[in-house]
Formats: structure tokens, C-alpha cells, sequence
């Protein structure tokens, strides 16, 4: 059985990524595809999901240090996993937003250091497509209870550490401020230049 790919779509928050993500996976599924959309963080998987969900969403400071914060991502992910690869195995392509380049971004952006960041994501599945969104955010979206949805500066250097990222690991970058038309067929673009690479 051919196994699935697993794609991952960056980019900053308020930026259209669910609304992408959600999009590509229903076009694999049109195509007869076996696909499904994934959130990362796994909010629901305990004990890491609610507790990343608290701090970024109670209001209250952070108190730990961004390293221990962004370990917390990292495990999450690490939890999450032998689910991952079970579906990827199982022949579904797996359209994710966000995963370990996100808390890359946001964990350098906030003063982690970066190799240490790298470290932490050690083992972890990697994407065989992943694709930047960037342009100017959509500020319909934002939440006023996120930590971060509320700090324009913080999100500007987040979109700078996102490039560079970017240009590091060779991510695709996509233009976000074009319709959601041209944006899908950019992104269904790259897949499929991808999977010509892979095969």
C-alpha cells in the first residue's frame, strides 16, 4: 500500500492557513484521495494540549521560560506522533497546519535560541511538503485572548523569522493576500511539482 503524505502549511497567525489547509485536504479528497486536516497544537491530547492552551489564552503572564514553552509543543508533538504515522502508513495524506517550523518561528522570535529549539524537535516526523504562507495578516480573525494575536510587533518578527526559516529548510513560500482561489492553486501547485520530485 502506497503510504500518504504528510504536508504542512506555515505562515503567521490570521494568515488563512486553516482555511487553506482545510481546502487542500478536501482536493485530495475530490481526487479520491484518502486525506484529513490536522491542528497542531493537539489541544485535546493531555497533559500538554491544555496546558499550552491555558498559557496562551488565560491572560495571565507567561511563567515559564520560552524553552520550557516551546518543550511543551515539542512533546505534544512527539505524543501525537505514533497516531501520525499510523494514518501516513495507513495511506492518508496529512494536511497540517502548523508543526515544528511554527515553534521554531515563534520560540526564536520570543528569545529561545535556535539550535536548542532544533534539538527539541529532534526524532519528529519530517514533512514531505511544507509550504510558507506570507503576506500582511487578516485581522477578522484575531483573538483578543491570544498572547500573541495581540502583539503587532511580535508578529512582525515572527513573519521575519518565518522567511528565514523558510530559506533555511527550503520551505515553498506561497503569497497570502491573493484570493483564496489563487492562493489554493499556488499551493496545489507546489504538491504536485513535489510529488513529481518524490516519485
Amino acid at each position: 500500500m502506497k503510504v500518504g503524505l504528510f504536508i504542512v502549511i506555515y505562515g503567521i497567525n490570521n494568515i488563512g492557513k486553516s482555511t487553506q489547509a482545510t481546502m487542500l485536504a478536501d482536493a485530495l479528497t475530490a481526487s479520491g484521495l484518502k486525506a484529513e486536516y490536522l491542528k497542531y497544537p493537539i489541544y485535546d491530547l493531555s497533559p500538554t494540549g491544555p496546558q499550552i492552551n491555558e498559557i496562551l489564552r488565560s491572560g495571565k503572564k507567561q511563567e515559564i521560560s520560552e524553552e520550557e514553552f516551546q518543550a511543551l509543543y515539542a512533546k505534544n508533538r512527539h505524543d501525537y506522533q505514533p497516531r501520525l504515522c499510523l494514518q501516513i502508513n495507513d495511506g492518508v495524506n496529512i494536511v497540517a497546519e502548523d508543526y515544528t517550523g511554527t515553534g521554531l518561528a515563534w520560540g526564536w522570535s520570543k528569545g529561545a535560541d535556535l539550535e536548542k529549539l532544533i534539538v527539541l524537535n529532534k526524532g519528529l516526523l519530517e514533512p514531505d511538503v511544507a509550504i510558507l504562507m506570507d503576506g500582511e495578516r487578516f485581522l477578522s480573525g484575531q483573538e483578543t485572548v491570544h498572547q500573541h494575536e495581540t502583539n503587532d510587533e511580535l508578529m512582525d518578527e515572527c513573519r521575519k523569522k518565518h522567511l528565514e526559516l523558510a530559506a533555511r529548510f527550503n520551505w515553498s513560500v506561497v503569497n497570502a493576500n491573493q484570493t483564496q482561489e489563487e492562493v489554493h492553486q499556488d499551493i496545489l501547485k507546489v504538491v504536485a511539482e513535489r510529488v513529481k520530485e518524490i516519485e
